[in-house]
C-alpha cells in the first residue's frame, strides 16, 4: 500500500512541473495505479512507468541538447552573416563616400571645364565680331583714331605741364605773399620797438628836467653816438653782402634754368623711347600670338598623332622574305623557316591596338551600322593598311563610295542571311558584288577576322579593336598563310610583294551568335578590297574617294605647320631683341631723366640768399635811422641837459612829437601785416585752384594714355584677327576637348555612384535580413536553452525520485527484516519463556503470570513495585540482569538471585484457561504463606496487574510504527 502511494504522488508532481503532462504516458499511467492488494502487478507496473518517464526524459534532453546544437550553429552562422553583412555595409558605405567625393572632383572638373568652354566661347564671340569688323576701313579707321588719340596724349600733356606750370608760378607768389608777411611782421615789430624807444625818450626827457640825472643824459648821449657809428658800419656791411647774394640768386637762376633744359631733353627721349618700346612691345605680342598659334596647332597635330593607331614594320626586308617563302616551293609555306615564324610573331605582338576614350562612350548598333560609321571605320581601317603599304612600297588603298556602298550591303546581307558559321557568306557577298557592278559568282572581295564576346553591347572602340587587329593578323600570316596579306596588300597568288595593286576599300562588322553553343557572341570584322578591273558596272559603282586625314596627311600637316612654327619662332626671336633693345633704351633714358630731375631738384634746393641779405640790410637801415634818431634825441637830451629850463622843455616836446609820430608809423605797420595776411591767403586760394586744374590735367594725360593703349589693342586685334580667331577657335576646341571627356567621367562617376549607392541599400537591407535572422535565430537558441534546462529538471527530477524510493526501499526492507528479526526473537522469546503480552506477563505456555503487570515498560508486582532484577527486552522478554529469559523452572532462582522471597508459582484455571502466578513474600516470610491455589479473585487480580504490565511494555518496546497491510 505505501509503495503505491508514494509512485502516484511523484508522478503527480512531475505533471505540476508541466513538462510531462503531455509527452510522458507514464504520469498518466500513475495517476490510475490501482490500489487493490494486488502488489506485484502494481509494482510491474509502475517500474514500467518509471522506466518509460525516464527513457522519454532522457530522449527529451537529447532532442533538446540537439535543437540547441542545432540553434547554436544557427545563430553563429546568422552572427556570421550578421557581420559580413555589416562589414559589406561599411565597405559598400565606404565605397559611396570616396565615390561621392570622386563625384565632387568630377564635378568641380566639369564646373571649371565648363566655365573655360564659357569664357572661350565669349572670346570666340569676341574674336569673331573682330574678324567681321577686320575691314581696310576698320583697320585705317583704327590707325588714324591711333593718331588722333597719340595727339590727344600730347595735348594733354602740354595741357598738364602748362597747369603745373601756373602751379609752379602760383607757388612762388605764395612764397612772396609769405615773405611779404614775414617783412610785415619785422615792420610791426621794429615800429614797435620805435614806439618803445620814443616813449623812454619821453620818460628820458622828463627825467632830464630833473639836475640829478644830467649825467646820465650826457653817457646815454654819448652811447648813443657810438651805436650810430656802429649802425652804419652795420648797413655799409649789409649792402655788400646783398650785392654778393643778388650775384649768387643770378647763378642760381642760371643752374635751375639749365637743369630744367636737361629735365625737358630727358623726359623728351623717354617719351619717344616708350614709344618705341610700346611699339616693340606689340610687335612682340604680335608675333607671339603668331608663334602661340602654330604652336597649339603643332600641339594640337601631335595629340592626334599620340593617339592615332599605328600598325610597323620593324624589318621591311624580312618581312618580304617572310611572305616571299610563304609561296614558293610546291606547296605553300614548305619553305616558311623558324625565322620567318618569328618574325612574323613579333609582328603581331609588338603592335598592339591603342583604346580611345571618346569612341569607349559611342555605342554601336553592330548589325546596323550608319553611313558615318562605316565611313569612320573605313577611313580608320584604310589608314592602317596604307601605313604598311607606304613602308612596303606599295600603292595606296582607296576609299570610295562605291566601297563603302559594298560594304553595307554586304554586312547587311550577313545579318538578313542570319549567318552562323565561322566562315564566308559566299552569297550574300556576291550578292552584294552584282548588285553594286562588281564581278560576282564568288568570294572576291571580303577577308574577315572573328572576335567571340559574351556582350552583345559594343561601342565604337571595340569595332576599332576588331579592325586593327584583324589587319595585323591577317598581315602578320595568321594561320600559317598569307593569302589574307596577298589580299589586304593588292598582290596576285604568287607574285613577289614588290608588285602590289592599288584598290578601293572599306570595312564593316557584324554580329550573330554561335547556335551550336548560345553561350557564345562572334563579332565579325569585314575587309572589302575592289580592283578596278573588277568593275562591270560603273555606273553601279562610284569611284569618288570620300575625303578622310589620314596618318601621313597629320604628318604631312604637322610638318608644315612645324615649319611655320619655326618661321614665327625666328621672327619672335627677333621680335623679342628688338624689344630688349627698346627696353634697354627706354631704361636708360628714365634714368637720365630721374639723374635730371635730381640734378633739378638740387639747384631748386639752394637757398635764394637776395631776400635774406636784403632783410638784413634792411634790418641795418632801420636799426641805423632808429639809432640816428635816438642819438638825435640823447644829443638833444644831453644838449638840454647841460642848457637852460626852456631847452629841456622843448627836447620833452620834440619827444612827445616823435612818439606820437613812432605810434603812427606802428599803426600804419599792423595794417599793413593785416593786408599781407589778407593778401596770402588769396594767393593760396589761387594755389589751391590751380593745383585742381593740375591734378584734372594730369588725370586727362593718364585717360588719353588709356585710350591710346584701347585704340591701340584695337588696332592690333583688328590687323591680328585671323590669328585671334584662329587661336580663339583653338581655345574653344582645346576647352571643348577637356570638357567632353571629364563631362564623360562625371556621368561615369555618377553612374558609379549610383550603382555604389545601390550596392550600400542592397548591404544596408541584407544587414536589416541579417539582423532579423539572428533575432530569430538567437530567440530560438534562447527557447532551446530553456526547453534543455526545463528538460534536464524533468530528468533529475526522475533520477531524483528513483534515488529517494530507492532510499525509501532500503527503509523499508531494513524495517522489514527488522520487524521479521523482532517477530523471530518475539517468537523465540515466546516460545523460551515469560514474555510480555500487552500489559500481561505470560509464560511459555501463555499462561499468565497471575501477580505480575507491565507498566511503563517495567514490571510490577502485585503491590504496585518494580520487581527487581528483571527487565523486558526488545523482543518483549523478560530477562534478568545477564539477559537471560527467566521461565517456569527458572523463575524462583532468578528472583532468590535478586534476594528476594518468590512464591512458588502457582498454576490455576479459570473460566477454562490456565493461569500461572507466583506470590512474592518478604524475606523472613515462611514458605507456606505462599497464597492457597484455587483462590480465583486473587489470582484473577494478580493475573490482570500482571497483563496490564506486559500490555504497557509491548506497547512501548513492540514494533515502534504502526504496520500497515
Amino acid at each position: 500500500m505505501k509503495k503505491k502511494v508514494l509512485t502516484t504522488t511523484i508522478a503527480t508532481g512531475l505533471m505540476a512541473a508541466g513538462v510531462l503532462t503531455t509527452q510522458n504516458p507514464a504520469s498518466a499511467k500513475a495517476d490510475t495505479v490501482p490500489t487493490g492488494d494486488n502488489t506485484t502487478s502494481t509494482t510491474n507496473e509502475v517500474a514500467t512507468q518509471k522506466s518509460d518517464a525516464k527513457t522519454i526524459a532522457q530522449d527529451n534532453v537529447n532532442t533538446a541538447q540537439t535543437n540547441l546544437d542545432k540553434a547554436k550553429a544557427d545563430t553563429q552562422n546568422a552572427s556570421d552573416s550578421l557581420q559580413k553583412a555589416k562589414a559589406n555595409e561599411t565597405t559598400a558605405q565606404k565605397a559611396v563616400d570616396e565615390q561621392t567625393n570622386k563625384v565632387a572632383d568630377a564635378q568641380s572638373n566639369v564646373d571649371k571645364a565648363q566655365a573655360d568652354v564659357t569664357t572661350a566661347q565669349n572670346e570666340l564671340t569676341a574674336a569673331q565680331e573682330n574678324a567681321k569688323n577686320a575691314t581696310e576701313t576698320n583697320i585705317q579707321a583704327a590707325k588714324d583714331n591711333v593718331a588722333t588719340q597719340e595727339q590727344n596724349v600730347a595735348t594733354a600733356q602740354d595741357q598738364a605741364k602748362q597747369a603745373n606750370d601756373a602751379v609752379t608760378e602760383q607757388t612762388n607768389k605764395v612764397a612772396d605773399a609769405q615773405s611779404n608777411i614775414d617783412k610785415a611782421q619785422a615792420d610791426v615789430a621794429t615800429a614797435q620797438n620805435n614806439v618803445n624807444a620814443a616813449q623812454k625818450t619821453v620818460d628820458d626827457a622828463k627825467a632830464a628836467m630833473d639836475p640829478a640825472n644830467v649825467q646820465a643824459t650826457v653817457d646815454a648821449a654819448n652811447k648813443a653816438e657810438a651805436q650810430v657809428n656802429q649802425d652804419k658800419q652795420d648797413v655799409a656791411t649789409a649792402q655788400t653782402n646783398l650785392e654778393n647774394a643778388k650775384a649768387a640768386d643770378a647763378t642760381r637762376q642760371t643752374n635751375i634754368d639749365n637743369a630744367q633744359k636737361a629735365v625737358n631733353t630727358a623726359q623728351a627721349n623717354v617719351d619717344f623711347s616708350t614709344k618705341q618700346a610700346q611699339e616693340m612691345k606689340d610687335q612682340l605680342n604680335k608675333y607671339q600670338g603668331i608663334k602661340d598659334a602654330a604652336q597649339k596647332e603643332v600641339d594640337g597635330l601631335n595629340d592626334k598623332l599620340a593617339n592615332v593607331n599605328t600598325i610597323t614594320i620593324s624589318d621591311v626586308e624580312a618581312y618580304k622574305k617572310a611572305f616571299n617563302d610563304w609561296y614558293t616551293g610546291s606547296k605553300r609555306g614548305e619553305n616558311w623557316t623558324e625565322e620567318d615564324k618569328n618574325f612574323l610573331n613579333d609582328f603581331m605582338n609588338s603592335n598592339t591596338y591603342k583604346g580611345n576614350a571618346a569612341d569607349k562612350n559611342i555605342t554601336v548598333d553592330i548589325n546596323h551600322l550608319t553611313a558615318d560609321q562605316i565611313k569612320e571605320l573605313s577611313l580608320f581601317s584604310a589608314d592602317l593598311l596604307n601605313q604598311v603599304r607606304n613602308q612596303l612600297g606599295l600603292p595606296k588603298v582607296i576609299v570610295t563610295e562605291g566601297s563603302l556602298k559594298l560594304a553595307k550591303d554586304v554586312t547587311d546581307n550577313y545579318v538578313s542571311d542570319n549567318w552562323d558559321k565561322f566562315d564566308h557568306d559566299v552569297d550574300g557577298i556576291s550578292r552584294a558584288a552584282e548588285e553594286n557592278g562588281l564581278l560576282s559568282g564568288g568570294n572576291f572581295y571580303e577577308d574577315a577576322i572573328f572576335s567571340s564576346d559574351f556582350s552583345e553591347a559594343s561601342t565604337m572602340d571595340d569595332l576599332k579593336s576588331i579592325l586593327y587587329t584583324g589587319i595585323v593578323t591577317m598581315i602578320g600570316g595568321s594561320g600559317d598563310e598569307m593569302l589574307h596579306a596577298a589580299g589586304l596588300l593588292g598582290v596576285d597568288f604568287g607574285d613577289d610583294i614588290s608588285t602590289g595593286k592599288e584598290q578601293y576599300f572599306s570595312a564593316g562588322t557584324s554580329m550573330f551568335p554561335i547556335k551550336e553553343d548560345q553561350m557564345w557572341i562572334t563579332k565579325m570584322g569585314h575587309f572589302f578590297n575592289v580592283s578596278k578591273d573588277y568593275i562591270r558596272d560603273s555606273a553601279k559603282f562610284s569611284t569618288t574617294e570620300v575625303p578622310g586625314t589620314s596618318t601621313e596627311d597629320l604628318v604631312t600637316q604637322l610638318n608644315t605647320t612645324k615649319a611655320k612654327l619655326a618661321s614665327a619662332t625666328d621672327a619672335l626671336n627677333k621680335a623679342k631683341d628688338a624689344d630688349t633693345q627698346a627696353q634697354q633704351i627706354l631704361a636708360k633714358n628714365k634714368a637720365e631723366l630721374i639723374t635730371a630731375q635730381d640734378n633739378l631738384t638740387k639747384t631748386q634746393n639752394v637757398p635764394v640768399q637776395t631776400e635774406t641779405a636784403q632783410k638784413a640790410l634792411t634790418d641795418a637801415q632801420n636799426k641805423l635811422a632808429t639809432d640816428t634818431k635816438i642819438n638825435e634825441d640823447a644829443q638833444a637830451k644831453k644838449e638840454a641837459a647841460l642848457g637852460d629850463e626852456a631847452a629841456k622843455r622843448k627836447v620833452l616836446d620834440q619827444a612827445n612829437a616823435n612818439l606820437a609820430t613812432a605810434q603812427k608809423a606802428l599803426t600804419d605797420a599792423q595794417a599793413k601785416q593785416k593786408a599781407a595776411e589778407n593778401n596770402l591767403s588769396a594767393e593760396k586760394v589761387k594755389l589751391a585752384s590751380l593745383q585742381q586744374v593740375a591734378n584734372e590735367k594730369t588725370q586727362d594725360v593718364k585717360t588719353a594714355q588709356v585710350a591710346l593703349d584701347d585704340v591701340k589693342n584695337k588696332l592690333a586685334a583688328l590687323e591680328n584677327a585671323p590669328l585671334l580667331l584662329k587661336a580663339a577657335e583653338d581655345k574653344l576646341a582645346a576647352a571643348q576637348k577637356v570638357l567632353d571627356p571629364v563631362e564623360n567621367v562625371l556621368v561615369s562617376e555618377k553612374a558609379k555612384l549610383s550603382a555604389l549607392k545601390q550596392d550600400l541599400a542592397d548591404a544596408q537591407a541584407d544587414v536589416t535580413t541579417a539582423q532579423k535572422n539572428y533575432d530569430e535565430k538567437l530567440a530560438i537558441q534562447t527557447k532551446a536553452q530553456t526547453d534543455l534546462d526545463n528538460a534536464k529538471k524533468v530528468l533529475q527530477a526522475i533520477y531524483d525520485r528513483e534515488a529517494l524510493e530507492a532510499q525509501i526501499a532500503a527503509q523499508e526492507k531494513a524495517r522489514e527484516e527488522a520487524e521479521k528479526k523482532a517477530a523471530e526473537e518475539k517468537a523465540q522469546a515466546e516460545k523460551n519463556g515469560y514474555h510480555v503480552d500487552g500489559n500481561k506477563v505470560v509464560d511459555e505456555n501463555g499462561n499468565q503470570v497471575s501477580n505480575w503487570t507491565v507498566k511503563n515498560g517495567q514490571i510490577i508486582d502485585n503491590k504496585g513495585k518494580v520487581v527487581s532484577g528483571l527487565t523486558i527486552n526488545k523482543a518483549g522478554a523478560v530477562v534478568n540482569k545477564t539477559g537471560q529469559q527467566i521461565n517456569s523452572k527458572n523463575v524462583v532462582d532468578n528472583l532468590q538471585a535478586n534476594k528476594r522471597t518468590q512464591a512458588p508459582v502457582v498454576q490455576s484455571k479459570v473460566a477454562g484457561k490456565t493461569y500461572v502466578s507466583t506470590v512474592v513474600a518478604p524475606e523472613k516470610a515462611k514458605a507456606n504463606a505462599l497464597p492457597q491455589t484455587g483462590e480465583k479473585q486473587s489470582k484473577t487480580t494478580l493475573v490482570g496487574a500482571i497483563l496490564v504490565g506486559l500490555g504497557s511494555l509491548v506497547g512501548l518496546f513492540g514494533l515502534g510504527r504502526k504496520k500497515e497491510y
